[in-house]
């Protein structure tokens, strides 16, 4: 096998591994997730799994940063020029509907008091939108409202804080609630959106 093939097939079980892991996760939380939960989910043996990760946290910390560059691509909007109030909105209904798509892994993870995964989530400490880009991406929207005078004096890291928080909540009950309607869903993200930028704006 070439060297090119042997590093295809190398990052393809890694991304199954991750997959399973995912799924895991997704099932029953990640603190049941260990190496042996993997290796029976994809019918592989421990020694597989190890070859590709060194442990279990390597695995459950690739898995987050995955989901985390997956959050940082969907609140990204493609125009950069766009006002903030816009900005802000695109951002969090993209991020709303994108944790949407995958309730019960978003719960596991952003419920989880695990310091590992905390690690990754943890938005509520004074500075922590300099370890979290999502956070600083949202702030820096924020301040930039400010100085264009859209939005009131505040301390963007701290709006932003509770801005994320509000936003977790009705992700949390919307996920609980199954048998919200589609429309339902939308008239309530497009609801507290609303009411978040008149809040920045009051």
């Amino acid at each position: 096998m070439s060297k090119a093939r042997q590093q295809k097939h190398s990052h393809e079980i890694r991304n199954r591994i991750l997959k399973a892991a995912a799924r895991i996760i997704s099932d029953v939380g990640v603190e049941a997730l260990s190496v042996r939960s993997i290796a029976r989910e994809m019918d592989y043996s421990a020694g597989i799994i190890y070859h590709y990760f060194s442990s279990k946290d390597e695995i459950i910390e690739s898995v987050l940063r995955d989901r985390y560059n997956e959050i940082i691509q969907a609140i990204t909007p493609s125009d950069t020029a766009m006002p903030a109030d816009e900005a802000i909105q695109t951002s969090l209904t993209s991020y709303i509907e994108n944790a949407l798509r995958m309730p019960s892994e978003y719960n596991s993870i952003m419920q989880s008091a695990s310091q590992k995964v905390l690690a990754f989530t943890s938005i509520l400490a004074k500075g922590s939108q300099k370890i979290r880009p999502a956070l600083a991406h949202l702030a820096a929207d924020i301040e930039k409202g400010i100085i264009s005078g859209l939005f009131r004096p505040i301390d963007a890291e701290l709006a932003a804080q509770a801005i994320i928080s509000a936003v977790f909540g009705l992700i949390a009950r919307l996920n609980i609630e199954k048998g919200v309607t589609e429309e339902q869903k939308a008239s309530l993200i497009n609801c507290q959106v609303e009411l978040i930028i008149r809040g920045l704006k009051a």
